[in-house]
């Protein structure tokens, strides 16, 4: 459970100011937070988002020099997939807080120098797995118990376009973006799997690209079926080649329970029993609507000593089920 508090004592700078930037900005500015830096290496969006938002913020185009010269308590990291864990790592190093963007890394060496980082530091570092702080998530997790769960079903089917891709150089790319669908899209999917059902014992997977050859080098399309042990499992299917967004099914049997997540609504046995905020939302909608509470619930364990819930550990999971996942073609990887 989470409150709602006021960081107005916080010093906080944001890394990357593309497109999910805006949610981040407005949750700080809306819990009373100060934004005193902001980085991008174009200058253009810094100059932009200063202006827009009213921030005042000291600008910059090189993020070392930003956490050098800046006395920080915390920093969004809000780039593109690749710079995630090495950017993260300079700030731990200086002992300043860390709330990331998801993926925590894209490969294993990344999370593992992460690790070191971590293990090193005083500071925090949280991830932004704002899904999990959904109501109908949230009441979940609580009628769900991983050790109950016989089987899972988890479908997402949206729209990555061509356009999508050509709109940043980074998009699509093995070594920048890290994968397609899984890493990007799906990934909270997965993460909200994990965090039902537990971590999977193994998984044998096939990625695949059929609407977007020439286009990008990663997936658009993904089947695995993750064994969770003892005779149970989850089917899980991942692609952006369609023409709309869909809501996003997430399906859990339990032996006296089923569990339905369509969209923000949840429904158990038939019965819908929690739904989503009538809460607008900046950006897409399939982002939803949670970012505001992830950050308060990360800023209050700063504050309080409190353990944050998505912390590196947990956050790491979901990276090495994902990478399980990209190395399997058709064989059963351990994970």
């Amino acid at each position: 459970h989470f409150r709602y508090v006021k960081i107005s004592a916080m010093k906080v700078a944001i890394i990357g100011l593309g497109a999910i930037s805006p949610l981040h900005i407005e949750a700080v500015k809306s819990l009373g937070g100060k934004i005193v830096a902001i980085c991008d290496v174009d200058k253009t969006k810094v100059t932009r988002a200063n202006e827009e938002y009213s921030l005042g913020a000291n600008e910059y185009t090189n993020y070392v020099e930003m956490l050098d010269n800046e006395s920080i308590d915390v920093v969004h990291i809000c780039t593109p997939h690749y710079l995630h864990a090495p950017m993260a790592e300079e700030a731990l190093a200086r002992d300043i807080n860390v709330l990331t963007e998801k993926p925590l890394a894209i490969n294993e060496r990344q999370l593992e120098e992460l690790e070191t980082a971590v293990g090193k530091s005083k500071a925090r570092l949280g991830v932004c797995f704002q899904t999990r702080y959904d109501d109908s998530k949230r009441k979940l997790k609580e009628i769900i118990r991983a050790e109950d769960v016989k089987a899972a079903y988890v479908n997402l089917v949206w729209v990555r376009d061509k356009a999508y891709y050509e709109s940043a150089g980074w998009r699509g790319t093995k070594t920048e973006e890290g994968g397609g669908v899984l890493i990007n899209q799906a990934i909270h999917s997965l993460d909200l799997m994990q965090w039902v059902c537990g971590m999977p014992e193994s998984v044998t997977a096939r990625c695949f690209n059929d609407s977007l050859k020439g286009v990008i080098e990663v997936e658009d399309t993904v089947h695995a079926v993750y064994d969770l042990g003892k005779n149970r499992n989850v089917i899980f299917n991942a692609t952006n080649a369609s023409k709309t967004c869909f809501p996003n099914v997430l399906t859990f049997v339990t032996k006296e329970k089923t569990a339905m997540l369509i969209g923000d609504e949840l429904f158990v046995n038939g019965e819908r029993i929690a739904a989503g905020e009538d809460k607008p939302t900046r950006g897409k909608k399939e982002w939803g609507s949670s970012h505001e509470r992830l950050i308060s619930d990360f800023y209050d364990c700063i504050e309080s000593g409190r353990k944050f819930g998505i912390d590196f550990y947990e956050g790491s999971k979901t990276v090495k089920i994902l990478l399980a996942t990209y190395s399997s073609d058709g064989k059963e990887i351990k994970i």
